[in-house]
């Protein structure tokens, strides 16, 4: 028995928001006070706050934030400057001004099960996540990566690549 012809039908990359990301690379958020944790309210450190300054009560947001830093001393000026970005991002992020992506490659394949019917089935890349969305030209990059090795898997089941070339000409990442 011959195996039937699979060929691909479409192929696209997708970017999936990932919301289980690891952020502790930026910091944590607490409540636990101390001098070289941020206040939310004002966005300065405790040691850099005036004496009269109160950390507003506890309600439903957690008050504080306790900066990586790039794992720099605490108090030291590189520390402080690293902070306030880890601060920042970490902010903007709980705004939504960015996010955490997944990027997958995923072809839909077609092959004959006979008298004229044909069976799809997805295949995809193994995806990369915990990409921040605002990485510019890197995504480009990521999504070359999963092309590529979408290319391998499909190569693996003797995926008919004939089509290949054309249906990954100027390929643009689909939000998801």
């Amino acid at each position: 028995m011959e195996k039937p012809k699979i060929i691909i039908e479409s192929i696209k990359v997708v970017a999936i928001i990932d919301s289980c990301a690891d952020t502790g690379y930026l910091g944590d958020y607490t409540d636990i006070e101390s001098d070289w944790a941020i206040c939310r309210c004002c966005g300065e450190y405790l040691a850099n706050c005036d004496e009269d300054h109160n950390i507003p009560s506890r309600n439903r947001e957690v008050r504080l934030f306790k900066p990586y830093s790039c794992g720099e001393e605490e108090g030291t000026a590189e520390y402080q400057e690293y902070g306030k970005y880890d601060y920042e991002r970490m902010e903007r992020l709980n705004n939504g001004d960015w996010n955490y992506l997944g990027i997958q490659a995923v072809a839909i394949v077609k092959y004959s099960i006979g008298q004229g019917h044909f069976r799809l089935e997805e295949m995809t890349s193994g995806g990369l996540w915990g990409i921040e969305s605002d990485s510019g030209e890197y995504l480009d990059e990521i999504m070359g990566t999963e092309l590529g090795e979408l290319k391998e898997h499909l190569e693996v089941f003797n995926v008919d690549m004939s089509n290949w070339d054309t249906l990954t000409k100027d390929l643009e990442l689909v939000y998801e």
